[in-house]
């Protein structure tokens, strides 16, 4: 498998890079948005993993996937990335949850479309996204809408890919620095050598005013 830093030298020229976003849930609420480099937008909404990879059919530059990517044998699932956002931000545990809270159809998905995408498209660099909790730690939606104004969509899943497209876009472009996946618990998997890897975890270092 081509190196991360070889990915995004190769793509980073490229005039046809193109950044997926990924909401995944159960039936039609499985957001999924294609990002282009000149700003243009598509996303839907599909019943499952397979379908959202069916509907991308170019090499993506990037892929955001709006779950959480890797697990923890520790209690309750706690990831220090969580846990993180949590306290630096002020964000309710109902937003930021661990991975015991979620539901079969977020975690199950999420797996399966990251593992159907690389039959695909083996080179796909992928980091987790949490849209909702980034829009907290940037001011809300609206700071957000303002800053990248391709987020804004009536439904939520598809504005929640979108923003995952997004983060996909700062975090392999290089604007979003951190990188959450990098500083982990004994108990949890490592997002670089386990069964679904490589896999980041880009977040904006801006924090709300």
């Amino acid at each position: 498998m081509t190196s991360p830093a070889n990915r995004r030298a190769r793509l980073s020229g490229s005039e046809c890079m193109l950044w997926i976003g990924a909401d995944p849930g159960g039936k039609e609420n499985f957001g999924i948005a294609t990002l282009s480099a000149s700003g243009e937008v598509r996303s839907s909404c599909v019943s499952c993993a397979d379908e959202a990879v069916a509907w991308i059919s170019q090499e993506p530059s990037g892929v955001g996937v709006d779950a959480p990517l890797w697990w923890s044998s520790g209690l309750s699932s706690e990831r220090r990335a969580d846990q993180w956002i949590r306290q630096t931000y002020k964000i309710p545990g109902g937003t930021v949850q661990s991975a015991n809270s979620l539901r079969g159809a977020a975690l199950v998905q999420a797996v399966m479309f990251i593992s159907r995408l690389r039959e695909k498209f083996p080179d796909a660099p992928v980091t987790e996204a949490h849209p909702k909790a980034v829009a907290m730690a940037l001011g809300g939606w609206d700071r957000v809408v303002a800053t990248f104004p391709e987020v804004a969509h009536n439904n939520e899943h598809q504005r929640d890919a979108i923003f995952a497209a997004i983060a996909a876009r700062e975090g392999f472009q290089g604007r979003w620095k951190r990188d959450l996946a990098l500083d982990r618990r004994p108990s949890e998997q490592d997002p670089r050598r386990y069964w679904l890897a490589p896999i980041n975890y880009f977040w904006p270092e801006e924090r709300a005013s």
